[in-house]
């Protein structure tokens, strides 16, 4: 994978806040290639399980890491509905856009997407959850796990609207490469992350959506 620039976007709208950060480049043990590749639009595809017409909201940041702040689109989900959910990474500051999900996926362990906000989880225990969220893939869903235990990687998930309410949805990628012979990611990560300790690794995502289940 291609790493992805530093961009960091503090969106001051009452609809979202975000970060777009980086798989900076490093010295680290490791064969990662280090280019530069924005990530600059973060789409959030719901597939309802019992039919119909998906559900699709965005974050975009218009000019990357200039001036101008990302915009991220409400959530709205049905309350007791249940859906498939598919992230997806682009740089949209080329043309035409450049889907970055292939790379992130072709360095599946090296990489951890976690939900966050008004949400109960792997990685979020909130007491004012409006929905809950499993994840639906593993490493091996993409390639050879090669390494280790064969984690998620978070481009799918199940999400299951619990209660009607207005919350935040909050999605974050982590890039996460061995140091030396040691893994960072690890499959207490989301456990972590509930319990509110730091995560290693660097910050390539970090969007909050405003969330409405009604």
């Amino acid at each position: 994978m291609r790493a992805v620039a530093a961009v960091r976007s503090f969106v001051a709208l009452a609809l979202a806040t975000a970060t777009l950060g980086a798989c900076e480049p490093d010295h680290d043990d490791h064969d990662d290639d280090h280019s530069n590749e924005i990530i600059s639009r973060v789409v959030l595809t719901f597939s309802p399980l019992d039919g119909g017409d998906p559900l699709t909201f965005t974050f975009d940041d218009p000019d990357g890491d200039g001036g101008v702040s990302g915009v991220s689109e409400r959530i709205e989900l049905a309350a007791g509905a249940q859906y498939d959910l598919t992230l997806s990474f682009e740089n949209s500051l080329v043309d035409p856009p450049e889907d970055l999900t292939s790379e992130i996926t072709a360095e599946a362990e090296d990489h951890m997407v976690f939900i966050v906000g008004d949400v109960v989880g792997p990685a979020s225990t909130s007491t004012t959850a409006l929905v809950s969220q499993s994840y639906a893939d593993l490493e091996s869903t993409y390639g050879e796990n090669a390494v280790g235990d064969d984690l998620p990687v978070g481009i799918r998930h199940t999400v299951e609207a619990m209660e009607a309410g207005e919350g935040t949805f909050r999605v974050l990628l982590r890039h996460l490469p061995p140091l030396g012979d040691e893994p960072q990611k690890t499959g207490d990560l989301p456990a972590d992350l509930a319990a509110g300790r730091d995560l290693p690794g660097s910050v390539d995502v970090d969007v909050s959506f405003d969330l409405v289940v009604s």
